[in-house]
């Protein structure tokens, strides 16, 4: 694994200490997800190159390999020790977020979590001592969004809630049925279903049975499309709603999708569905393709270099006390380093695409 520099060959780690202007990335960009660390990479290499034109500025990055790996993140620490980075980002895996936190501790080097979204790198920051922040949403982000937004569209309604059994579809409703219990509004059915099923019907005259009106499902895109469908062909009034992964179904087939008026809780960027056209021409104007891990890369550079600070203990200072405006939107972090403002959103499927709902 070989440290990889841009704009300028690398500092011997003392001198970089007395300007604060470099970054670490730590990325995947071999193995069997290196497609996302180059997408993260090159949008990231936009945002420090607009830095750099705009402010006349001299920051630069030391990008490494992690391979998502933990064994080779620990080496992937040393080589960022050595370089003198002031603030790590990219990470887009739980465990080689735990290993860098570990090893960068010591140093005082704030560790910017861009891509791993598991609630326990911000549960564990404080007792841990981690210079860690996690600016990609947490795991359980779309379904306390689904609760938000639906408690109030499905109050006083009859709803459900079903789930095909994998740990995406169950986990989702659970959570899901969690928050909405919370805010007074338990569903009034519970049921299953086995997936990838030539039909869906029987779920829908279940349905029907028990006089619901609504239903949230926890399942991937072409099961609940095919709910829908189905409930369209039987007759059925059901609103439906679901999860992230339906970003995919604009994309399928077109006897494949959904009839209108399926909602769905989606990232407002992580997706090409949902991506705001002025920002996708942008990124194209300047020859990048914007795909969801490169405009994560670039809201993470964005972030990183307004937060740095003339000391290690400045940076972590502005990162627990400022609010980034960013091109995706603001970013502010609570007392365990999770960012504070939700990038999911209520969208609704008209004309055979999503549509963002207003709150």
């Amino acid at each position: 694994m070989a440290l990889l520099a841009v704009a300028i060959a690398p500092l011997p780690a003392a001198a970089q200490r007395d300007n604060q202007r470099r970054i670490g990335i730590s990325l995947p960009l071999s193995g069997d997800v290196e497609r996302l660390g180059r997408q993260f990479l090159a949008g990231a290499r936009l945002k420090l190159q607009e830095f750099n034109a705009e402010a006349g500025g001299t920051a630069d990055l030391a990008i490494v390999d992690d391979r998502c790996d933990e064994g080779v993140a620990a080496l992937a620490a040393d080589e960022l020790r050595q370089s003198g980075v002031s603030l790590v980002t990219g990470i887009l895996c739980n465990g080689v977020a735990r290993v860098l936190a570990d090893a960068l501790q010591p140093d005082g080097t704030a560790i910017l979590v861009a891509g791993a979204r598991s609630e326990r790198l911000t549960a564990d920051r404080n007792r841990l001592r981690w210079k860690l922040w996690r600016l990609a949403p947490g795991d359980g982000e779309a379904a306390r969004v689904a609760a938000l937004a639906l408690s109030k569209r499905w109050n006083g309604k009859a709803y459900a809630i079903v789930d095909d059994g994998t740990v995406y579809g169950r986990g989702l409703a659970d959570r899901f049925r969690e928050a909405m219990e919370e805010a007074g509004l338990p569903p009034q059915f519970q049921d299953n279903f086995r997936p990838t099923q030539s039909t869906q019907a029987r779920l829908v005259r279940r349905l029907r049975r028990s006089g619901v009106t609504h239903a949230f499902v926890g399942a991937d895109a072409e099961d609940t499309a095919m709910i829908a469908r189905n409930a369209r062909e039987i007759g059925v009034p059901l609103t439906l709603a679901g999860g992230d992964v339906l970003s995919i179904l604009p994309f399928s087939a077109a006897d494949q999708q959904p009839p209108d008026g399926l909602l769905a809780v989606l990232s407002a960027y992580e997706t090409a569905a949902t991506t705001d056209a002025a920002i996708a021409e942008r990124f194209l104007a300047a020859g990048v393709e914007p795909e969801p891990y490169a405009l994560q890369g670039y809201r993470a550079l964005e972030v990183a270099l307004a937060a740095l600070g003339d000391t290690t203990a400045a940076t972590a200072d502005n990162l627990d006390r400022s609010r980034f405006d960013t091109l995706l939107g603001p970013v502010e972090f609570d007392g365990n380093g999770a960012n504070m403002l939700p990038i999911h959103g209520l969208f609704e499927w008209r004309d055979g695409a999503f549509r963002r709902l207003d709150p």
